[in-house]
């Protein structure tokens, strides 16, 4: 059995609902514009009804009538039948009043709540939406399906039979691709279609045979195979993949899909989800036995999500991942972040919200795949959290409380209970503030190694933070520019804390907004000894009538007033960090027209002017979708980098994409990316290729992705579209 799980090819017919979903959008598909060769019947011209007549009225009209005894009327030329949103045309007809039984014959033009008909000859009971129509041609109205049928048949149950049907979204007399089926059966009660003996064919050679596809006829999930995909690359080969979808119930639903990997063997992927009003949840297992390509072992890869609401104002989740072997994304992972991942997070965690105050309880652990990583489970932390509301004008509290035990098999295990209090308010109007700040920190160490001694640190903070605000409007008067000037200032008094181990605390990277902070450390076993002051300038334009942001520049720099003694290793070369001046940080974003925008970071050395770090990306798209970005990324002596990339149509029906990335410090292609698509009226054709740098810096990696999408009946291969609009920004 095939199935679609979403709605299927859309044969909907003799007054079945109709899904416009079916198709898409004519401005997504080089459609022809002139209407002769378009995908429309030979309408007949059918008025409405004339005004007076009622809902359930039968209008009649035609050339010449002959009445005969019960109720029985003989219609010629130019007849009209119509009742309520069923309307019909025919040379010659009969009508029988007392069953309203229809037989017309002759250039016959049938619409019923979006199904219009052409055929020569028809039977239907406007009573009973019943009847009979022989060697018909079909469309939608207002979309763009169509097809013919030998005969089509709607029954009394509300069951629609056709046989030797065809279906396509084709223009006509331009069969691209079609659907022939020698039987298909239309249930609306079931909300089911199932076609018989079913080929899909290219031009009028048959591609896929299927004996027996099943579709659902609304927007409803149903049970069945889905479109399988394929794709190739160096590391698993030939990759051809078929999913089934398990519709079990309304509110829960398994998919399953087998993998034939030509170098590696089967794999099995299975995903369960589920909802309810007070939980939801989903659990992934892949499962790959005896890996040819990794000594015949078995691998795996799972992981389970689940929420669930406890009360109004408390939840309870799970959150946990887990792989076979710390090589598994390496080999099997789909992405280029899946391959860099060190560690693998399980989190068992509850929060309960109490107004003001928040209590929290986390259970935490990891699975290592990086031995350079040591990650620290919490085995647990217990937290309150107090944020009072405060209205404007009104100082603003903040209090912080928590517990946690800390575990790791390579070092000490630890006990770490933190208390964190804040307080600040803000002075000021719309042109000029100064916002005041105090905040306490306090916490305390017991290793289990040394259980006899407790570390304790306590340490105030205090910041003022200020700022100006300038405008004014531009010449030409479209534009308002803005100069805003800043200044931040934080005082930490020192402490020694190398014998604090660090259990959650790293070096936070130098940005723009990290210089209003008050610490340059993460996490609470380090606290920064400052006495700095930060300065800032910051300058806008924009539109004066939308006050859209046209073009922004900021730059800023932190003044060391004291030398910084505070590190996370008592062994770092840098535990004391003289220097009076960090970096200049420099950013800047704008539209440099109304195709192009520009974005860029710059870390500056102001002693010798060097860039230890900088970063530009130009981004240029037009109303022509011819898209191109330009971007370069430098940090210090170990990396510099280029990339362009590019998306251009060459013709209506043709489109050409493509990127390329080389490392300049190294002299090599770190990516490079091509792909083609055709856009036809009623198909699209796609093909993409890709060779990349793994990890392990000297060997490459090639993939290909191939896509054929029909119009209305959607996708078959790999998804080469979602591959370029990731590669490549724009890309539509």
């Amino acid at each position: 059995m095939l199935s679609s799980q979403h709605t299927g090819s859309g044969l909907l017919l003799l007054g079945l609902s109709i899904s416009p979903s079916v198709v898409s959008a004519a401005q997504d598909w080089s459609c022809p514009t002139d209407s002769a060769s378009g995908n429309k019947l030979q309408q007949q011209n059918i008025p409405r009804l004339p005004q007076g007549v009622q809902k359930e009225a039968v209008y009649i009209e035609a050339d010449q009538a002959l009445f005969k005894e019960k109720g029985l009327s003989i219609l010629e030329g130019m007849v009209i039948i119509a009742k309520d949103s069923t309307r019909l045309s025919a040379d010659q007809a009969t009508y029988e009043k007392q069953t309203q039984r229809i037989s017309a014959e002759g250039n016959v033009y049938f619409i019923s709540d979006g199904l219009e008909l052409q055929t020569q000859k028809l039977n239907f009971n406007l009573a009973t939406s019943t009847g009979e129509i022989q060697q018909a041609d079909y469309q939608f109205s207002g979309l763009d399906g169509r097809g013919s049928s030998e005969k089509i048949s709607r029954e009394a149950n509300g069951v629609a039979r056709l046989t030797d049907a065809t279906y396509t979204t084709c223009p006509l007399d331009n069969n691209t691709w079609s659907i022939r089926a020698k039987s298909i059966e239309l249930d609306q009660g079931k909300d089911e279609g199932v076609a018989r003996n079913l080929s899909l064919r290219i031009k009028d050679t048959p591609i896929l045979y299927l004996p027996y596809f099943s579709f659902p006829l609304s927007e409803k999930r149903k049970s069945g195979f889905l479109t399988p995909t394929f794709a190739t690359d160096d590391s698993s080969g030939v990759h051809i993949s078929v999913p089934y979808y398990w519709n079990m119930a309304p509110n829960y639903d398994l998919t399953v899909t087998t993998n034939f990997l030509s170098q590696r063997g089967v794999k099995l992927d299975s995903e369960f989800r589920y909802l309810s009003n007070k939980q939801s949840g989903s659990f992934e297992y892949d499962f790959l036995p005896g890996d040819d390509e990794y000594a015949d072992k078995n691998r795996y890869f799972f992981n389970l999500k689940y929420a669930r609401a406890l009360s109004e104002n408390s939840e309870l989740t799970l959150d946990a991942k887990g792989v076979s072997d710390n090589q598994y994304f390496e080999d099997l992972g789909t992405s280029l972040e899946s391959s860099s991942i060190v560690n693998l997070e399980r989190t068992l965690g509850y929060k309960n919200r109490r107004g003001d105050w928040t209590f929290s309880a986390l259970v935490q652990d990891f699975q290592v795949l990086d031995s350079t990583s040591e990650a620290y489970a919490r085995l647990p932390q217990l937290s309150v959290d107090w944020q009072p509301q405060a209205a404007a004008g009104e100082a603003v509290w903040d209090f912080n409380g928590e517990y946690a035990f800390f575990s790791n098999s390579n070092s000490s295990d630890g006990h770490r209970l933190s208390a964190e209090a804040s307080v600040k308010k803000r002075f000021g109007d719309e042109f000029a503030y100064v916002t005041p700040a105090v905040k306490l920190q306090h916490a305390s160490y017991k290793l289990d190694q040394d259980s006899d001694d407790q570390i304790n640190r306590t340490l105030p903070t205090v910041s003022v933070d200020s700022g100006l605000f300038f405008e004014r409007e531009l010449k030409d008067g479209k534009l308002i520019q803005t100069l805003e000037p800043r200044l931040y200032y934080t005082y930490t008094p020192f402490n020694d804390q190398n014998s604090i181990p660090v259990f959650d605390s790293s070096d936070r990277t130098l940005s723009y907004s990290q210089l209003f902070s008050d610490n340059r450390f993460t996490g609470k076993d380090r606290i920064e000894d400052a006495n700095r002051l930060s300065t800032s300038l910051t300058t806008r334009l924009q539109n004066r009538e939308t006050g859209r942001e046209v073009f922004r520049a900021s730059a800023g720099q932190i003044y060391h007033l004291d030398d910084r003694k505070v590190s996370l290793s008592e062994e770092s070369d840098e535990s004391i960090q003289a220097g009076t001046r960090s970096e200049l940080v420099f950013e800047a974003a704008g539209e440099l027209n109304a195709s192009t925008r520009m974005t860029t970071t710059a870390f500056v050395n102001t002693n010798d002017g060097s860039v230890s770090a900088s970063q530009l990306k130009i981004n240029y798209k037009d109303q022509k979708d011819r898209v191109l970005n330009v971007g370069y990324n430098q940090r210090k002596d170990d990396y510099e980098a280029a990339h362009i990339s590019f998306a251009t149509p060459v013709t209506e029906s043709w489109k050409l994409a493509g990127g390329y990335e080389h490392d300049l410090e190294n002299d090599r292609m770190l990516e490079s990316v091509l792909g083609i698509e055709y856009r036809g009226c009623c198909w699209k054709g796609r093909i993409a290729g890709r060779q990349y740098l793994l990890s392990d810096n000297t060997t490459y990696d090639d993939a290909i992705f191939v896509e054929l999408e029909l119009k209305g009946l959607g996708n078959f291969g790999s998804s080469a579209s979602t591959f370029l609009s990731n590669q490549i920004y724009g890309y539509e």
